[in-house]
């Protein structure tokens, strides 16, 4: 998917502007080889973000009032945790950043005001 931090990041701030706009970017922490992100909406509302380019691990994980209720991930496989059900795993093939971001907003739209 990305083979560098920076590659990761300078996508995922193109889709930010687009899906989550409003939003704020927060880096929890930085190095060479991997982020952990926080995309801020409101402080009951945001997504934790995860990547790693060593070893290709990704973590997408909406928050809302303290809970998860949407995300995906590749621990040991590509899964998504649906809205209807966060804790399930539902294997899937392996999602472009853009189809994340897509799902995410998608998943946002729904939730109550």
């Amino acid at each position: 998917m990305f083979t560098s931090v920076d590659q990761f990041l300078q996508e995922l701030s193109l889709l930010n502007d687009e899906f989550f706009p409003g939003s704020r970017l927060e880096t929890v922490y930085s190095r060479l080889d991997k982020v952990s992100l926080r995309l801020v909406m409101s402080a009951a509302l945001f997504v934790d973000i995860y990547f790693n380019a060593e070893n290709g691990r990704l973590d997408f994980t909406l928050i809302h009032n303290n809970k998860r209720v949407f995300g995906y991930d590749n621990l040991k496989n590509w899964h998504r945790h649906p809205y209807e059900n966060p804790e399930k795993h539902v294997e899937c093939d392996q999602p472009s950043l853009r189809q994340i971001a897509q799902a995410t907003a998608s998943v946002i739209a729904l939730l109550p005001k």
